[in-house]
């Protein structure tokens, strides 16, 4: 049997709205939306707040994230849901929000893709670092520990790096980069398909830019931010954003820390 993680024992198992009484859980994790254009993979903090049914699964309910993001065409404010990657502040969200009391996005209620205490994987204590997507769809991960030589071999659907050991790689309030299933599976078709590939960054908080579904197989040069909302980054030409390519770079640069890293 599976183990339920809700705060409310009372809870069934039942509809969305009867996990809406239930109190959210704030926990180590990484969540994901089920269908997005965009992502954003590098993260401010260790930990998501919603409701899980296990220790991984497809139908989390994650609380909003939401932040100013400018104006609309009309002028109307706009917010941007970093959780679900959209925009608020449409006639209609406007009206929900009224009727609820609670500033939230029209996805809210949509199921995501999560996983709880990931692993979480520090590259400055590791040396002969080997990170690849197997054909199973886990992501394999072998190195041998700096202290003693140990070797550290890990095959899991996501994972979590440390940035802390990524010095100047991504922007300084960042604290991990959550390589997803779904940012993993945009990279290997990206690569599949031999587009040209980057990695954009805001033009407004800096934070890189995460492309995905058919956007992994389209370059272009406009960019919406996953983190921000932004909607008017431009890169030089036209590419694929993803931070895996950066990651990969980075690694490329460190012959005596990484064998391989995609």
């Amino acid at each position: 049997m599976r183990q339920v993680l809700w705060a409310d024992d009372g809870w069934q198992g039942g509809s969305r709205a009867e996990a809406g009484l239930a109190a959210p859980l704030t926990l180590p994790g990484m969540c994901w939306p089920l269908q997005a254009s965009t992502g954003h993979l590098a993260a401010t903090t260790e930990h998501i707040t919603g409701h899980f049914r296990a220790g991984a699964g497809m139908d989390a309910i994650v609380a909003c994230d939401v932040h100013p993001a400018g104006k609309f065409r009309n002028g109307a404010a706009r917010h941007w849901c970093r959780t679900h990657q959209c925009y608020w502040g449409t006639q209609a969200d406007v009206a929900a929000r009224q009727a609820s009391g609670q500033l939230r996005c029209r996805l809210h209620a949509s199921p995501m893709g999560y996983v709880l205490y990931p692993e979480r994987f520090d590259p400055a204590r590791h040396h002969d670092i080997c990170l690849r997507a197997g054909a199973d769809g886990l992501l394999q991960l072998r190195a041998r520990a700096d202290d003693g030589g140990a070797l550290l071999a890990r095959d899991v659907p996501v994972l979590a790096i440390d940035c802390r050991a990524l010095p100047g790689l991504f922007a300084p309030d960042v604290v991990q980069l959550n390589i997803t299933p779904p940012a993993a599976q945009a990279w290997l078709a990206a690569l599949r398909a031999g587009v040209p590939l980057g990695c954009s960054d805001c033009a407004r908080c800096g934070h890189p830019h995460l492309d995905l579904g058919d956007f992994a197989l389209a370059p272009h040069r406009r960019h919406t931010c996953g983190q921000c909302g932004h909607d008017a980054s431009y890169s030089a030409t036209a590419i694929v954003s993803t931070p895996l390519w950066r990651l990969r770079d980075f690694a490329r640069r460190q012959p005596r820390r990484f064998a391989q890293c995609f």
